[in-house]
């Protein structure tokens, strides 16, 4: 992550519990049951536990579900390295599913790639776990726009 310099970090101190927040006050976070794990600057760890109601076959997760986790993930490791006084929206996304999400749980890890003067990228990683191994499931970027709250 080539921005936010060390002395902005210092003077605007990191607050995982916002960027909780802003994640937990999403209707759609909230419908896939979604969790935050935990944060650290420039890094999520996010959770869905699986449920009948979002597979398609009764046992795999759908893709759009994933996809959507990876979203959050990517792009809240973004997020947490603004000021406070920032929100963020997702300006695109690019997922790329690598094995069938077949399990007791998505887990996604984000990661800050990138954050300028408005525009950041994120990347996350989403594995299924299944009797506590994990399987990458799908890989992708997430670019954001920041925006005064």
């Amino acid at each position: 992550m080539d921005n936010p310099r060390p002395s902005d970090i210092e003077n605007d101190p990191f607050d995982g519990a916002l960027v909780r927040r802003f994640l937990e006050s999403m209707p759609i976070f909230q419908l896939y049951g979604a969790k935050v794990i935990g944060f650290t600057r420039g890094t999520s760890e996010l959770e869905i536990p699986w449920r009948r109601d979002l597979t398609f076959d009764g046992k795999t997760i759908q893709a759009g579900v994933s996809a959507s986790l990876m979203d959050f993930a990517g792009g809240s490791a973004v997020a947490t390295m603004l000021p406070i006084d920032q929100g963020i929206m997702t300006t695109g996304f690019e997922v790329h599913n690598t094995a069938p999400a077949v399990g007791d749980r998505l887990i996604a890890i984000g990661q800050a790639v990138h954050m300028g003067k408005r525009t950041g990228v994120g990347r996350a990683d989403v594995y299924v776990e299944r009797d506590g191994e994990r399987t990458l499931c799908a890989t992708g970027l997430v670019s954001i726009q920041s925006f005064k709250i």
